[in-house]
């Protein structure tokens, strides 16, 4: 079968739709909107069912506004008002079920101004960006709408993650599509990753599957879409267009005559391991077939982004859904004529148009004249409004103002962190004045490290690229470059070694080891959670060197000893298997030596 038939009015055929939206978390009259308008859309493509994402009505991730009962109750009143306006079509939506006090995170399914039937999420993440548990209850029921005879099972998320899960229930009780609502985040690889679950959920249990995922940016979570339809040998039918709004819309054909797969019944999980999940129901729905013969779909395509692309269209989506969800419009940026404000700056031109981007050039006593000019080379070829500022007066009236009380000591950090202080009170002053969010620059690299000035370089509502290695970012920049529109990044930027420029001739590599390895380090004890004697381990099996010891125990040292700085950097976007903040969580305050 492929969804370029035309459709006859078989009852053993089913046309399904996959509405991958960008809700807003709070918002639960403009996630409204948004849901009736794509049930719309869904039923002008004369779609039988459409499949919302997880908790559609609130937003994901809610967090602590499911503590509040006028929440609750404002996300029932929704899903209500929705249901209503639900005709010939099923709808599963996801909202916050409550009971006795409980909490639920839940899918809805309406039909016909009604609420039909409600499934509850069983198996609740606790992990990484996940807080389930913190608020929900698992459900213990997996139920199966049968609609004009044709079985699906409908679950959320995390549910198709484990090995015996509701799915199992569903398709040991005769179910022939599963339908999977997600709000899964982008983190790199983790596309792959998907296709692969529900490859092997259809393939084992031979039925279709239909994965509906969310797009958007919500604070640091960046959420790709790559909603999908994998047959019963496991074959990806075709996916959504990641980081996109958009709807999926495909022909089932469950005739067994047509799919000897649907007789196969291969898995077996034993009966007592089923009822550990939950027990099954099936509800009976009866939706008015089309008289006349349905208008043919397109053949599904598949969507691929490579890595780059997809690291830097995350960046891009996680920018502009802030700004826009926190309601600004314009944004500053303190552009030194370095590669990582480079970056910065072009992605949030990318994200929101150069003409709500103002660049600031704040130079010192210490900046290289080629980092002026660089840039203003940058915004030149971004179209973006540059102001400089010089920081001397401000510098020189701080050391003044110091004289008495550094009296009798030898100048080191402290003074050199002045300007950067210096600079961070400057790009407040310009966003409180206009009402512009500020966007700090810092990359994962100097996060790690502590390679940044706390109220200084640090200041800012948004870290875009707080999560990015700085090799990955020379990697983004050269990618941006060849993918256009222009080549806006100076070459220059790319190609001189990189400095803070807080004292003369001063470069990153005289404080740090080179960003090669010190990203390998940080991946390791950050992603990978190695012990530092493990990374010695491995890293003298890449390259011989006397002093690998002693790098890897001061780069650890560095990382644990600046906690305190991140929990106070604002945040960004997440695009590695661990970023700091909602990802990792250590005391500041620890007698633990690793």
């Amino acid at each position: 079968m492929t969804s370029g038939t035309v459709s006859s009015v078989s009852t053993n055929e089913i046309r399904v739709a996959s509405a991958q939206v960008n809700t807003t978390v709070g918002d639960i009259d403009g996630n409204t909107q948004l849901i009736e308008k794509w049930i719309k859309l869904s039923q002008d493509q004369q779609a039988e069912l459409v499949a919302f994402p997880e908790l559609t009505i609130t937003g994901y991730p809610p967090e602590d506004l499911v503590l509040y009962d006028n929440f609750i109750t404002a996300n029932r009143i929704a899903l209500c008002r929705i249901a209503a306006k639900v005709e010939n079509i099923v709808a599963l939506v996801g909202f916050v079920d409550s009971e006795d006090g409980k909490l639920f995170n839940s899918a809805a399914v309406l039909h016909q101004g009604k609420i039909v039937t409600t499934y509850r999420k069983i198996h609740l993440p606790n992990y990484g960006v996940f807080d389930e548990r913190r608020y929900f209850t698992p459900g213990d029921d997996c139920p199966i709408i049968s609609i004009n005879g044709i079985k699906v099972g409908i679950n959320i998320c995390e549910d198709i993650w484990e090995p015996i899960g509701p799915a199992e229930v569903q398709c040991a009780s005769g179910a022939q599509i599963i339908i999977n609502l997600n709000s899964s985040p982008y983190e790199l690889g983790k596309h792959g990753h998907r296709v692969k679950i529900v490859s092997d959920l259809s393939r084992r249990h031979h039925v279709y599957t239909l994965y509906t995922n969310q797009i958007g940016g919500q604070d640091e979570l960046v959420f790709d879409g790559g909603s999908m339809l994998v047959n019963p040998d496991g074959k990806l039918m075709g996916n959504s267009a990641l980081f996109e709004e958009s709807l999926l819309v495909a022909d089932i054909n469950t005739d067994p005559k047509k799919n000897s797969l649907f007789q196969q019944q291969n898995y077996r999980v034993s009966n007592k391991n089923l009822a550990q999940v939950g027990k099954s129901s099936t509800v009976e729905i009866s939706t008015t077939k089309p008289q006349t013969k349905r208008s043919k779909l397109p053949r599904l395509s598949i969507n691929r982004l490579g890595e780059l692309e997809g690291v830097y269209r995350a960046l891009i989506v996680g920018t502009r859904d802030y700004i826009k969800k926190t309601g600004f419009k314009k944004v500053a940026i303190a552009v030194s004529g370095g590669i990582d404000s480079a970056l910065v700056t072009t992605i949030a031109t990318d994200a929101i148009g150069a003409e709500n981007v103002i660049g600031v050039a704040l130079p010192s006593r210490y900046s290289s004249e080629g980092s002026i000019t660089d840039a203003r080379q940058l915004c030149s070829q971004l179209n973006v409004e540059l102001w400089t500022i010089p920081i001397e007066p401000g510098h020189a009236a701080f050391e003044e103002m110091l004289n008495n009380a550094f009296k009798g000591t030898e100048p080191g950090l402290s003074e050199e962190n002045i300007q950067s202080r210096v600079r961070g009170n400057l790009m407040m002053s310009i966003a409180n004045k206009f009402n512009w969010l500020i966007l700090s620059t810092g990359n994962k690299s100097e996060m790690a490290t502590g390679y940044a000035t706390l109220y200084g370089d640090m200041a800012g509502a948004y870290a875009v690229i707080k999560d990015v290695p700085k090799t990955l970012v020379y990697e983004l920049c050269k990618h941006r470059n060849t993918q256009g529109p222009g080549s806006p990044i100076p070459q220059a930027t790319i190609d001189k070694p990189p400095s803070a420029e807080l004292r003369p001739d001063q470069l990153d590599e005289d404080s740090l080891p080179p960003y090669d390895q010190l990203d390998r380090i940080i991946h390791m004890y950050i992603e990978e959670r190695l012990s530092p004697d493990l990374i010695i381990q491995k890293e003298r099996n890449i390259g011989p060197g006397d002093d690998i010891d002693t790098i890897v125990r001061r780069i650890v040292q560095l990382i644990d000893n600046n906690e305190h700085k991140r929990r106070q950097a604002p945040p960004g976007v997440k695009i590695t298997g661990l970023a700091f903040g909602r990802d990792r969580r250590l005391p500041i305050a620890s007698g633990w030596q690793p």
